[in-house]
């Protein structure tokens, strides 16, 4: 976990596939479990219970066609 992600913020995401997501940084919840929400599907997940290497890209940001840019990379 980065301590430097501000939750509900969004981040580009690369799983071990090299297929792109996009997911919504919720947070610290109870027992320390790090959550986020995949954005295309709505899911909430915990970082325990992903069964793939993944990577955070960078923050995605939303432009005004609503379409998303990628802000700086981790």
């Amino acid at each position: 976990m980065n301590p430097s992600f501000t939750v509900n913020s969004i981040y580009s995401i690369r799983i071990c596939s090299g297929e792109q997501k996009v997911w919504r940084y919720l947070g610290v919840g109870e027992g320390g479990r790090v959550w986020w929400c995949d954005s295309s599907t709505g899911i909430v997940f915990n970082e325990e219970s992903i069964l793939y290497a993944w990577e955070v890209v960078s923050e995605f940001l939303p432009n005004s066609e609503g379409m998303g840019v990628q802000k700086s990379g981790y």
